[in-house]
């Protein structure tokens, strides 16, 4: 399903991913998130969190395969380099899954964070271009409400026996999201969401540390008062693409001048991340939340790609854990 919209200055496509079993209905899920395009098998992987299920979308053939996890809810996924496995969050600890073995049998428990914080989560979360794993929790949330500052940025090292330690990197945030590195990787971005702020950090690629915190965009100086900055993915300008949960749009950023270039309105309000993919990585894949309690939008919850937009993005990092298929 797909249509073109335009105005003065831009042209460009939307379309919906369809479902495997109806392709002309859009596959909807209830609350899709963290997608990551997979190069070497040409697919979209992404999560339907509430729903507990890690997806992959064949690009060439459209066909949705599903592995549903019992133990909780799944926040991220991402590709791990030289391995068959992929590594997920699920409430508030990191595993490596393996596809091809039956129920949560498949997870490997790598590490836990935010002990003796029981409704914590881990919410957001990418390797960087050293393939260490950077992710970020979210504090307590009672309907759209999250307690504020109960919640931590960690980044995810090998100890020196190879396996898995968490290091507090950003202490309070309250919604940690967006995650993405320029070009040059001397500069990390980070949304905290409720700030309403896409941010900057110096970073130390080597070392693994951040410094410099200073914002780059606040939204609500666009029109953005009731909306937040959720997922967020770079493209091969180094120009940013943020979406924004509440606000229907993903935003096109050019962090060096600080300022909006376009924003891309979607038929859904819930917005909650992106990636680039496609063979060309020119297709801008956007993953959707259903409101359950809004009957107006038919389509929450679909995966849109738009395209035409002029840009394209790069390819992901993985996270590197050289031990992944035997640990």
């Amino acid at each position: 399903m797909s249509y073109v919209t335009s105005d003065l200055d831009h042209y460009y496509k939307i379309s919906m991913v369809s479902s495997s079993d109806r392709p002309e209905k859009p596959a909807l899920f209830l609350h899709g998130e963290s997608p990551v395009w997979d190069a070497d098998s040409q697919s979209l992987l992404f999560v339907d969190v509430h729903q507990q299920n890690v997806h992959r979308l064949d690009y060439y053939t459209g066909k949705i395969y599903t592995k549903h996890i019992d133990y909780g809810q799944v926040n991220v996924v991402s590709p791990v380099s030289g391995s068959r496995r992929l590594l997920v969050a699920v409430r508030s600890a990191l595993y490596l899954l393996d596809w091809n073995v039956a129920g949560d049998s498949a997870l490997r428990l790598l590490a836990t964070v935010d002990e003796g914080l029981p409704d914590n989560v881990i919410n957001e979360g990418k390797p960087d271009p050293e393939g260490r794993f950077w992710a970020g929790t979210k504090g307590p949330q009672t309907g759209d409400d999250v307690m504020p500052d109960k919640a931590t940025l960690y980044s995810f090292d090998l100890n020196q026996d190879g396996l898995v330690h968490p290091r507090v990197q950003l202490r309070p945030v309250t919604i940690s999201n967006g995650l993405t590195w320029s070009l040059n990787t001397t500069v990390m971005y980070y949304i905290d969401s409720p700030t309403q702020k896409v941010e900057a950090f110096d970073f130390d690629s080597q070392r693994g540390e951040i410094s410099g915190r200073r914002t780059i965009v606040d939204i609500s100086n666009y029109g953005y008062e009731d909306a937040i900055p959720d997922g967020m993915t770079i493209d091969s300008d180094g120009h940013l693409w943020v979406a924004l949960m509440f606000g229907g749009t993903v935003l096109h950023i050019d962090p060096d001048l600080r300022q909006v270039v376009y924003g891309y309105k979607l038929p859904v309000s819930r917005i909650t991340s992106l990636c680039w993919g496609g063979p060309s990585l020119d297709e801008l894949f956007v993953t959707s939340s259903k409101d359950v309690h809004d009957a107006n939008e038919p389509y929450g919850g679909a995966i849109f790609t738009i395209r035409k937009t002029g840009s394209r993005g790069v390819l992901p990092y993985h996270f590197r854990f050289d031990s992944a298929d035997s640990y």
